[in-house]
């Protein structure tokens, strides 16, 4: 079982196509979801609270859900800056 509360992360998602896991979540699990990260460029927004990994921590999230389908595969380097800041915070993270 995936721990909650989550943090739904969108990246740098380019539109609301890309976003349509945390969307699910969102719309199906609302109580679930503490907030979203979006990074610089993010074009997705769930209507929900941004946060920062450390501002969803004190809200009690568990774990960071990678909602969304980033383009080609391939993670960049600015999603595994957050990715290892949130392990090392103590993040369970889920795709």
């Amino acid at each position: 079982m995936i721990k909650t509360p989550y943090l739904l992360f969108l990246g740098d998602a380019p539109d609301q196509l890309a976003a349509k896991v945390a969307i699910g979540i969102k719309d199906w699990r609302p109580e679930n979801a503490v907030g979203q990260f979006r990074m610089d460029g993010c074009n997705a927004d769930l209507g929900i609270t941004d946060m920062t990994l450390a501002e969803a921590k004190e809200k009690g999230a568990k774990t960071l859900v990678i909602g969304v389908a980033n383009r080609g595969g391939i993670i960049s380097q600015a999603w595994k800056t957050v990715l290892i800041e949130a392990i090392e915070m103590g993040y369970d993270i889920a795709s």
